[in-house]
């Protein structure tokens, strides 16, 4: 029988347009060859099945990554540490295989096991050099790989004396500064005048929103004043409601419109149903672990409106005709996040107590995540259901990637 590790995660992982679905590793004996298989989803949402060879675990690590790669690779160095948790911090430099060429890279990340920490690390080293074929790389990563060297080479020059001053640290935090301005005009630039936004989204590696600075893939990440990064997930049952809530990154000092006041204000003569005041629309994103992002937000308007269990064809369909069109930004969900919305809806007749919005959410702040989710009837086994039916749906975007 051959000596196989099986290594399934119950998220699957993503590096720029892959989705790692499953990595095996085996080897019939000691002596003999070392196998890593490695199952992904492609862009188009198609399953491939790669296998690699070599005579230990890292050339056949090298070997199946080479084959998302416009040319062979080597893993040009390895390291790998134990972390105080138990865990493996895998740390992985890449090459090009052929001799005399310099191109490579680093990744890094975190795992239960080596065999998957290496795989994941190596293909994260490759995308950042920019080796991955056409059809697993984002597109615009040869440009921010020719910022970074930018960052890095100036980096180098202001910091060569080997001492950091306070001027000598503002000089180097207005490099950085001037290279992150130029990649969020253009980032802007790009999205204005994108004749696609539903793509937009795809055109960068968003999966660096979930790692930490060690390589670990975030199930939450609170401890930011971002609101686009804030996103508590549903790892968290045993934190309290209100310390959750009181993470939210303030809301911007400007006055909700009176729109949108009409429709979602519950005292509102024209509220739609699942109208709810903010401090309880607050819980409910904590409840359903959703950020702050236009999709998280439709996703917990939408499971407002389903906990009413019958919703009017004619209201279901005006609601989201004024999400898309009447509101104002930053209020604005454009239609092609409104699956969230549709999803949402149909979670919401599915799972939580009938007429959930019409509770005093509020009221559960004090209580842990997992007793405010029983008390509220929210059944998270329903709820990730239908967050794996969005992340088909909606695929590639920030808010897609972070749900479990």
């Amino acid at each position: 029988m051959p000596d196989a590790e099986d290594v399934k995660e119950s998220t699957p992982l993503r590096v720029a347009t892959i989705e790692v679905l499953q990595v095996v590793f085996q080897r019939a004996s000691e002596g003999d060859a070392a196998e890593c298989r490695l199952v992904l989803r492609n862009k188009l949402g198609k399953e491939e099945i790669l296998v690699g060879h070599g005579t230990e675990l890292e050339d056949s690590v090298a070997d199946v990554v080479s084959q998302l790669c416009r040319k062979p690779i080597r893993l040009a160095q390895v390291d790998v540490a134990e972390q105080h948790d138990g865990q493996l911090q895998c740390v992985v430099a890449v090459a090009e295989a052929s001799e005399g060429n310099h191109r490579g890279g680093v990744g890094r990340y975190v795992a239960d096991n080596r065999e998957l920490g290496l795989t994941i690390a190596a293909l994260r080293a490759a995308s950042h050099a920019g080796m991955l074929r056409a059809a697993y790389r984002a597109n615009h990563q040869k440009v921010l790989r020719g910022w970074s060297q930018d960052i890095m080479e100036e980096l180098s020059e202001t910091l060569e004396l080997g001492s950091i001053g306070e001027l000598k640290r503002l000089e180097a935090e207005g490099v950085v500064l001037e290279h992150l301005n130029r990649v969020a005009s253009a980032a802007v630039v790009t999205a204005a005048n994108s004749p696609k936004p539903d793509s937009i989204l795809s055109l960068f590696d968003t999966s660096a929103w979930l790692y930490d600075n060690q390589g670990r893939r975030r199930d939450s990440y609170t401890d930011t004043s971002l609101w686009l990064a804030w996103y508590p997930g549903i790892e968290n049952a045993d934190l309290i409601v209100d310390e959750v809530i009181n993470s939210m990154p303030a809301a911007p000092q400007s006055k909700i419109p009176w729109i949108v006041k009409l429709f979602e204000n519950p005292e509102s003569w024209m509220r739609f149903r699942g109208a709810v005041d903010l401090e309880d629309h607050d819980v409910l994103h904590v409840l359903l672990g959703r950020g702050l992002q236009d999709q998280d937000e439709a996703f917990v308007l939408g499971f407002a409106m389903g906990t009413a269990k019958r919703v009017s064809w004619f209201e279901y369909r005006v609601f989201k005709f004024v999400l898309a069109r009447i509101y104002p930004e930053p209020y604005r969900i454009p239609r092609f996040l409104q699956p969230a919305f549709d999803l949402g809806v149909k979670c919401g007749k599915e799972t939580g107590a009938r007429q959930l919005y019409r509770q005093h959410l509020k009221s559960l702040r004090g209580l842990t995540l997992s007793d405010a989710r029983r008390k509220a009837g929210i059944d998270m086994d329903i709820v990730k259901k239908y967050f794996e039916l969005e992340q088909q749906r909606i695929p590639f975007t920030i808010a897609s990637l972070r749900l479990p």
